[in-house]
This record gives C-alpha cells, structure tokens and sequence, in this order.
C-alpha cells in the first residue's frame, strides 16, 4: 500500500511551490491537506507568509495570518517580524506599527527593527524616537543592528550630526560601535564637505579605523584641494598599519586629474605596484580623462591602448574627449566605429562630448547631424544635449533655430537653455522676441538666475524702438 504523505512531506512540495511563485497551486495544496486529514501547521503558513511577504503580497500574508487559528495555529515571532517588515518595505508603516501593537505574543528586537524601518523610509524621526522609548520601557532593548539601520538612514538623508547622537548613544545600551557605523558616519561628512569633522571622528573611533574611513576622509581632503592634509592622512594609514587599496590610489590619481595635475597623478600611479595594487580601469579612466583635459590626446591614446584590461564606455569617451578638443573629427567617428565593433555602444555621454565640441568649434549643423544618430543607439537627448545645441545656434545667430529647438525639445527646459537663446536675442537687439522669452520663462515655472537678470537689464534699458 502507498504511504499517504504526511504534513512534512506536504510542507516540502508547498516550499518548492512558493519558490517557483505558484501561488495558485500552493493554495490548492493546501487545500488538499485539510481534505486529507492532514492539518495545516505552524510551518506550513510561516511558509507561504513569508513567500508573499518577500514577493509584495502583503494583503495575501495578512488573509493567511488570519486563517491560522481556524487550524489550531498560533503566530510566533517569526511570522510577525516577516509581515512588519513586509509593510515597512512597501512603505506602509502605520499597518506595520498596527500589526507590532496587536501581536499575540511578546515581540522581540527584530520585530521592532522591522517596524523602525518602515519608520526610517518614511523619515518619520520623531515617530523613531518614540517606538525606542517605547523598547526600553518594554524591555526589549535596542540592539546593534537597530543603531546601524538609524545611523545609515539619518546619514543617507544627510543628518550627519543626529547620526553622531544615535552612535554616542549606543555605550548605554551595551552596544560597540563599528567600522561600519564608524565609515558610514565619516563618509556622510565628507560627502557634506565637512571633512574636518569626518578627521576628528576617525581619530576618535573606539575601534581601529580601516581603508574606507581613510579613504572617506582622503576623498575630502581631495575635493578641497588639501594636498598637504591628504599626505598627512596617507602617511597615519603608514603608522596605523592600514594598507592602501587601489581605491586609495584611485581617489588620488582621479582628484589630481580633475584639478589639472596629471603629472602628480601620473607620479602616484607609478607607485601602485609598490604596495601590491593594481590598477583597474577606473584608474586608467581617470588618467585618460586628465590627459584628455590637458589637451595631451596622444598620451591619453597611448595609454588607453597599453591598458593590460579591456576598455568600457567611461575609458573610450574619455579618449574621446581628448580627439574632439583637438577637433579630430575623422579620429573620433572611427573610435565610436570601434566601440560598436566591441559591443561598447556609445551612450548619452558619447554623443553629449561630440555634439558639446562640434557646437563649441561652431559646427552646429554636424552636431544636428549627431543628435539625429542617437536613437539609432538606443540613446536619448537630454537636458545638456539640447542646452549645447541651442548655444551652438545662439552663437551663431541662427536665433530662429534656437527658438524652434527650445520648443520642441523633448525635455523641460532650464535655466540654461533661455539664458542661452536669451544671450542670442539680445545681442542681435531683438528686444521683443527677448521679452516674449522671458515671460514664457516664468510662465513655465523656469527660476531665473543671475544670468537672466544681466539680461533682463538689458531689456530695462534698451533702445526706444519708436
């Protein structure tokens, strides 16, 4: 006689179902269970709970919640923390603190995580402050992973400094800091530009500081053009026994391009083997992109062609940057030519530096020429591709071009792009069509800027047209 499967064996195929998203055919197992005598079990609902939680299905994990005690179920902690976190991952976060306050069991620091979370997404600080108290009344103490989800969702909407309250605070719960919180914090500083204070925090780490909270801060100093504090940093990475990375290289070599020093780039990279790190194509990138800037195109080609890892589209448009400054027009089409050939299509970068250059040199008509190819590579205009073509058109005078191509463009229009035309209408006097401009600026809710207004004075004391 065949054995008659059992709730286990029910349980199994039920999981496999819930894989595979057969939501249809779970139930009428299930259903087929009950039929055969064989209950339903905590396991077989925690199951499919947390299969739909995971999947967006809240309002179906919420009829399954319901239905357990019709089979003698009860819900434990586990099935609770799934369905709080399923709402406060679908930004419902009332129904999650409902659900938290109406649990018929005790709930747990993970079930309060769960709900602080939906709290966090909604930037509801206060309400944060409240379901914590509410913890420790409760005496369900809030744990490491509650501080770092705080620390990470106060840093990501920029609140460096509550952040460094909710780390200050996690000694009186018996809770370390880590790296982690640490690096988080220090990054969110530095991003803010407050690299002093990103310094002081590093120093004052309980723990010991690694390359990302070194490299947070180097990236601070970097942006500020603090070459003496970056060096000074480098060498307490030295004493404190904390290897570089590539990425610290990276951050160098990449700052040093951005403000015109490719020679001291140039330098550092040739340090990289020294301390076993090797350079990646977003180290090469950066370089080719400095020569480039520097107008040294035949470095920047040299070195792209000597790269020992294969090129990506930031490498190829960097090396293409460098042949539309030198207005190598014939070099250009053949090195998008060779990225098609490669399967490294060239996107709305690509075409923005070709079309920004050809407009810049005063080849408007090639660079109509180029918008009209992007579709063919699945690339869009967007606000910098309309914005140098109207220049283009402006600086030629070609103003009723400009004026058509503001009103039909695909995007809004900036700032930018009336002061642009704006540029244009004045400089031929052509003061009526430059009021009409104006007024349809503000019309369409475009702020002015300080641009504008040098403009708009202009206007003000214009010549009497009689």
């Amino acid at each position: 006689m065949p054995v008659a499967p059992d709730t286990y064996t029910y349980n199994t195929v039920l999981k496999g179902l819930c894989v595979a998203k057969q939501w249809e055919e779970a139930e009428e197992l299930m259903a087929e269970m009950i039929k055969n005598g064989c209950p339903p079990n905590e396991v077989t609902f925690a199951t499919q709970i947390r299969s739909f939680c995971q999947n967006g299905l809240l309002d179906r994990a919420v009829h399954l919640l319901d239905q357990m005690p019709r089979y003698g179920c009860t819900p434990d902690v586990v099935i609770y923390s799934t369905l709080v976190n399923g709402f406060s991952e679908q930004g419902r976060a009332d129904e999650a603190l409902n659900l938290l306050n109406t649990m018929l069991c005790k709930p747990n620091t993970v079930c309060y995580n769960a709900a602080l979370k939906g709290l966090c997404i909604a930037k509801r600080w206060e309400d944060i402050g409240e379901l914590m108290a509410e913890m420790v009344r409760k005496v369900c103490l809030p744990n490491e992973a509650t501080f770092s989800m705080l620390i990470s969702s106060l840093c990501q909407n920029n609140l460096a400094d509550s952040a460094i309250e909710v780390l200050e605070q996690m000694k009186k719960y018996g809770c370390e800091p880590d790296t982690v919180n640490y690096n988080t914090i220090i990054n969110c500083l530095s991003e803010r530009g407050r690299v002093d204070d990103a310094s002081c925090l590093l120093n004052s780490m309980v723990c010991k500081p690694d390359a990302l909270g070194f490299n947070a801060v180097l990236k601070g100093f970097c942006r500020a053009e603090r070459w003496h504090d970056a060096s000074e940093l480098i060498a307490q990475m030295f004493r404190e026994d904390c290897p570089l990375t590539e990425m610290t290289f990276n951050i160098l070599i990449d700052a040093l391009c951005q403000n015109g020093l490719v020679n001291y780039a140039t330098q550092v990279f040739e340090q990289m083997p020294k301390y076993r790190c090797t350079p990646g194509i977003v180290t090469y990138s950066s370089l080719i992109n400095g020569f480039s800037e520097q107008d040294l195109v035949e470095v920047a080609i040299e070195l792209f062609r000597s790269m020992p890892c294969q090129p990506d589209i930031f490498s190829y448009n960097a090396v293409l940057k460098g042949l539309c400054r030198a207005a190598r027009w014939e070099d250009s089409g053949e090195l998008i030519a060779e990225m098609v050939r490669k399967d490294c299509p060239p996107n709305e970068i690509t075409f923005n530096i070709l079309i920004n250059s050809l407009c810049q040199k005063g080849l408007v008509d090639r660079a109509i020429e180029v918008l009209e190819q992007m579709p063919n590579y699945g690339s869009t205009p967007d606000i910098f591709t309309y914005n140098a073509l109207i220049n283009g058109f402006s600086e030629k005078g070609r103003l009723d071009d400009a004026l058509k191509l503001l009103s039909t463009m695909s995007c809004k229009p900036d700032a930018i792009s009336y002061n642009s035309t704006l540029k244009g209408l004045c400089r031929a006097e052509r003061w009526e069509d430059a009021e009409k401009l104006v007024a349809e600026m503000l019309r369409n809710k475009c702020p002015p800027n300080e641009v504008t207004f040098k403009y708009a004075n202009q206007l003000l004391i214009m010549p009497n047209r009689g």
